[in-house]
Order: structure tokens, then C-alpha cells, then sequence
């Protein structure tokens, strides 16, 4: 039987600014905002950019944000990753009205996603097999996106 503890490994630290939004409207399935996002990740033998990058977010009735992200990272040697990450994270009461509008709701929060890596890099060929999650700290004011990512 196992003992509850999960081991994870530390894989990189992820930091983004939200470059830009788009305001998609009120869909039949909630409010839906696209924030795109460039940064910088650093981890054990993995360091480069965030080239290009967006997340498809839905504000749900509940004030739950749905994240459904999609970034291409470039390592410092010149490989491109492929990464996507799918999650939720709480928003906090004070932003609710924002989010009902179908606005990125002012505020910090604290998203928790799945994460999924693809490379053709032989070099980094090992991130073709990991699953991974993100605990992350999101400022909409600020701007700012961080991840601490971890290999399950």
C-alpha cells in the first residue's frame, strides 16, 4: 500500500510576463480571456526563454479560472520545447465582478497545473517522458506568472 507521499523532482523554475489580453467575451461556457506570455525558465542542466506562449483561460461561475496554456521554450543551446499546461486556480472574491464580465480578474493567485513537455532536442530527449505539475503564483496587476515545476 503506498504512504500518500508523491516524489517529485525539481525540473525548473518558470517566470512570465502577461504581454498582453484578449478579451474573448461571455461563450456559452463562461466568460474566456487569452493572456499571452513570454519569460524565462531555469532549472538543473534546462535554461532558455519563453518564445512565445498563451493561456487559454475560462472564468467560471464557481471563481474558478480553468487554465489551458501553450508556450514555446527555447533552451540557452538553441532546442525548442513544447510545453502545455492544463490546471485551476481560485479567484478571489474582490475579482469576482471582473471575472463575470469576462475580464482578467485583478489580483494574486495561486494556480496549481498538469504539465506536458515535448522536444525533437536529443539533449533533452528525457522530457518527452515526464509528467509534471506547476505550483504557481500568478499577479494580474503586477503582470506577472511563476511556476516551481517538478518530474513526477
Amino acid at each position: 500500500m503506498a504512504s500518500g507521499a508523491i516524489e517529485a523532482a525539481f525540473l525548473f523554475q518558470l517566470e512570465m510576463r502577461i504581454c498582453g489580453v484578449e478579451t474573448i467575451g461571455v461563450t456559452p461556457r463562461g466568460p474566456r480571456i487569452i493572456s499571452y506570455l513570454k519569460g524565462e525558465f531555469e532549472g538543473p542542466g534546462l535554461k532558455g526563454t519563453v518564445e512565445n506562449g498563451a493561456d487559454y483561460i475560462l472564468l467560471r461561475a464557481d471563481k474558478v479560472a480553468e487554465l489551458d496554456a501553450r508556450l514555446t521554450l527555447r533552451s540557452d543551446t538553441g532546442e525548442f520545447i513544447y510545453l502545455h499546461y492544463s490546471g485551476v486556480t481560485d479567484i478571489p472574491e474582490e475579482a469576482g465582478d471582473a471575472a463575470a464580465a469576462g475580464i482578467l480578474p485583478p489580483g494574486k493567485f495561486k494556480p496549481r497545473v498538469a504539465v506536458r513537455l515535448e522536444t525533437a532536442s536529443l539533449r533533452h530527449a528525457r522530457l518527452n517522458q515526464i509528467q509534471a505539475i506547476g505550483i504557481g503564483q500568478a499577479d494580474t496587476v503586477a503582470g506577472t506568472v511563476g511556476y516551481m515545476v517538478y518530474a513526477l
